[in-house]
């Protein structure tokens, strides 16, 4: 059995430097074992080789200085203290037979129609015997780590001093279903086998699981506990979109009742106008006044002369008639252009303005005048000058205007 330092048993509160974090004060033996810087010769007698490069080492043990090991090289071991670390965390543990392991937080979530649903479990810490532990190099890392046997399961202890695990590392752990463990020194070193007991056989917060079967399990136990309140709410909101699609439905079915009531009372409005219109007689035409007869007298003029008819023409000139003896206005109308009508006996014509200008001479020599249309059957045919089958075809027109003397 390979010789243990003593100085594990007589003191815990010895310090893991000497006055440097880089200055390692335990080594390993020639013959087995780690051995302290105060318990081998000095010199090259100290039959000590690194932990880390397994170069032989020498031992410094002035009376100015610190007592360190140092390399006879003079190189720099940037993993000398690490691997002293490990190496007094191997000691430790099979000394106290035991080891306490990190607690262990797991949160399973599966996806709801709302979000995440997650839940989360507590392992706590635990103190596990050890059946048997050894420095030795294990993957994922390149240099030794503490090997410890648990109910004959390897568990890996990995002292961080410079830098954290990686995910990577992390992923290489779980691809081999290898448990682990992580002590991260990378901000505060431990300075005496005490402190570095502590951080073993307590639940201290500087251990972290890498990699812990019971992770996946509990995330499976979770989310399978998890899956009934997630199905329950995709239920509900299917349930809620189903019900919001039928209100939809529900609403354009009224919309769709409403505008067919809407088109029939239209149509049944129309129809009743239509039965309406075919009810009601159609409307009466206004009579209309027949047409004057072309020459027929509209307005009688009375002199003491006698009598003269203004007739009604369709031309641009005035006609008219007179009984013969009206001789003073038959004079004054030829004056101002009246002639004889050369298709009608008896009729004579003139301009609008020769009309005008006579009306103005005759003035006042009118006893009367009245309108004729309507009244002209009658008259006495000879009193027109024609015959009596001529004024047969006299009819009322309305007077014109302008074509009176007033």
């Amino acid at each position: 059995m390979p010789q243990a330092s003593t100085f594990f048993d007589l003191n815990q509160e010895i310090s893991l430097s000497a006055g440097h974090d880089r200055m390692i004060v335990f080594a390993h033996r020639a013959s087995g074992g780690l051995a302290h810087i105060d318990e081998v010769d000095n010199g090259k007698a100290c039959h000590c080789v690194c932990l880390a490069c397994n170069e032989p080492l020498i031992a410094r043990q002035g009376e100015v200085l610190g007592h360190s090991f140092a390399h006879p090289s003079g190189t720099q071991c940037d993993h000398a203290l690490e691997a002293m670390l490990h190496g007094v965390a191997v000691e430790l543990i099979r000394r106290h037979g035991h080891v306490v392991t990190p607690a262990l937080r797991v949160q399973g979530q599966v996806s709801g129609p709302f979000g995440v649903i997650a839940d989360v479990r507590h392992l706590p810490a635990k103190r596990v015997p050890v059946e048997s532990v050894a420095l030795d190099k294990r993957a994922p890392w390149a240099r030794p780590c503490v090997v410890v046997i648990v109910k004959g399961r390897v568990l890996l202890i990995h002292i961080a001093l410079d830098r954290q695990t990686n995910e990577h590392k992390r992923d290489a752990l779980a691809g081999v279903d290898q448990a682990a463990i992580e002590v991260d020194l990378t901000r505060h070193v431990p300075h005496t086998l005490a402190e570095l007991a502590s951080i073993l056989f307590t639940a201290d917060g500087r251990k972290t699981w890498l990699y812990n079967h019971r992770e996946t399990e509990l995330r499976a136990e979770i989310e399978a506990a998890l899956q009934p309140q997630a199905e329950a709410q995709w239920r509900q909101h299917r349930e809620s979109i189903h019900r919001q699609q039928e209100l939809l439905a529900q609403k354009a079915r009224e919309r769709a009742e409403h505008e067919r009531q809407r088109a029939a009372a239209l149509a049944d409005e129309r129809e009743l106008d239509r039965q309406r219109l075919e009810a009601e007689p159609p409307p009466r035409r206004p009579a209309q006044a027949p047409r004057p007869v072309e020459l027929s007298p509209t307005v009688e003029y009375e002199s003491p002369e006698g009598k003269l008819w203004l007739l009604h023409s369709e031309h641009q000139d005035v006609h008219f008639k007179a009984e013969p003896s009206v001789q003073h206005a038959l004079q004054v109308l030829r004056g101002h252009g009246a002639m004889p009508h050369s298709a009608v006996a008896g009729v004579y014509r003139i301009s609008r303005e020769g009309w005008a200008g006579a009306s103005v001479e005759l003035g006042r020599s009118w006893l009367a005048v009245r309108s004729v249309a309507g009244h002209v059957a009658s008259a006495p045919s000879e009193t027109l000058g024609n015959s009596g089958s001529e004024s047969a075809g006299l009819c009322t027109p309305p007077p014109p205007t302008r074509n009176t003397w007033v």
